[in-house]
């Protein structure tokens, strides 16, 4: 039997499920939280082939749902450690341990921090406009980053808020041309560039931030503050010699195979050069494919 795990439930993950189990083979997915991963956050998307616009959480359900008949088993642990011993893999959770032939890592990545806003998540502070947005409907708030996640989160706060700072670190923004001018099209947005949030102003609530910006402090008024400065991949876990990283993303050949042999990796967390939906797809069907390859050899 070929015996697979599956690290992590997003897309790439559920992705890499279906096409290992129309393979025949035994698929433990280990998920800490629930399954479609952030793409189960965006309110909508646009560039996913055959839907000109579907929502987030519709794309991702579909593919646990189409996952689950196939007989997708599904472990709700968090996952400590990935180890090898001899030529079998060990994953070990908070709970307990599993030994697997051939392992996909599919845990995609972590927001950044700014470092000053970890007493006030859940305060007025949050990484996710669209799970949090709603909170703030008619009301101020900032997004504080230059990318194109920081874009995004902003045109959809835009829809929502009074009004939307959004505090950018350099001289501009650094994201798709046609998704930068739908944010230049709101005109309750203002943008500041060349500018750091010193300070986040909370007593219960947010109420202000401080930004430096032109050699001069000032202070903002809002209720919310989106902090959309990227991410780190998930990769702590894995202590298995020999596995090459570039600045901590998995590196993978074109089978999608990590530098040690039986461990592939898929979606956000590889070094692949593109982080979209499409292409967390497409991996996680090359490392299905390959990943059985190697099981299926080994019986």
């Amino acid at each position: 039997m070929k015996n697979i795990a599956i690290i992590g439930g997003g897309v790439a993950g559920l992705s890499a499920a279906i096409y290992a189990l129309r393979a025949n083979a035994q698929v433990t997915m280990f998920e800490q939280y629930g399954l479609g991963g952030l793409v189960a956050t965006i309110d909508k998307i646009e560039n996913y082939p055959s839907y000109p616009s579907i929502d987030g959480f519709e794309l991702a359900n579909n593919m646990v749902m189409q996952a689950k008949q196939l007989g997708l088993k599904v472990v709700r642990r968090k996952v400590l450690s990935l180890t090898k011993e001899q030529d079998d893999f060990v994953v070990t959770t908070d709970k307990d341990s599993y030994t697997f032939t051939a392992v996909i890592v599919a845990t995609g990545t972590s927001h950044n921090k700014l470092g000053i806003e970890s007493d006030f998540v859940g305060k007025g502070v949050s990484y996710c406009a669209t799970c949090d947005g709603n909170f703030y409907r008619n009301m101020p708030v900032a997004v504080v980053g230059n990318g194109k996640q920081a874009v995004r989160e902003a045109t959809y706060l835009a829809d929502l808020c009074s009004l939307v700072h959004l505090i950018v670190p350099e001289s501009q923004l650094n994201a798709e041309a046609r998704a930068i001018d739908d944010l230049l099209a709101k005109t309750n947005v203002q943008i500041i560039y060349n500018a750091t949030v010193s300070e986040i102003v909370c007593a219960d609530t947010v109420s202000a931030i401080k930004v430096f910006a032109n050699n001069s402090l000032s202070q903002i008024d809002v209720n919310g503050v989106f902090v959309a400065i990227g991410a780190k991949p998930i990769t702590d876990f894995i202590n298995i010699e020999g596995v090459e990283k570039q600045k901590g993303y998995l590196v993978v050949d074109d089978k999608c195979q990590t530098s040690v042999q039986g461990l592939y990796a898929a979606g956000d967390v590889t070094n692949g050069p593109l982080k979209q939906i499409v292409t967390a797809c497409g991996d996680g069907a090359k490392a299905a494919v390959f990943a059985c390859a190697y099981a299926g050899a080994r019986k």
